[in-house]
């Protein structure tokens, strides 16, 4: 049984973005505090929604996941249970098909 691959963590763009912040934070040790420029404070947004998206889409599949085996192995043992309950034995039906019967054309 195969594992479904697992999707790849937003490595390079969390990198990024921590060289960014990093880079921001060290020029206002020199400066004193400042605002962050406009494009940085929206691609930090972008980041941090795109990161909670990719949190959520992956719990959300770990709960497919779980909740699917779940009920395979729910419906396994009601599939099992309903033909143990429904099978009888028939000793005529047995032995008509020990007996081969042969007819002539």
């Amino acid at each position: 049984m195969q594992r479904p691959a697992a999707p790849a963590a937003p490595l390079p763009l969390s990198l990024l973005l921590l060289l960014v912040l990093t880079a921001t934070a060290q020029g206002q040790e020199a400066t004193g505090s400042k605002e962050l420029q406009p494009w940085l404070v929206g691609l930090t947004a972008v980041v941090v929604f795109l990161f909670i998206v990719f949190v959520v889409l992956l719990a959300n599949r770990l709960w497919r996941i779980r909740t699917r085996r779940k009920s395979d192995e729910s419906q396994e043992s009601q599939e099992i249970h309903r033909v143990e309950k429904a099978s009888y034995e028939n000793p005529a039906v047995e032995n008509e098909e020990e007996k081969s019967k042969a007819t002539s054309l």
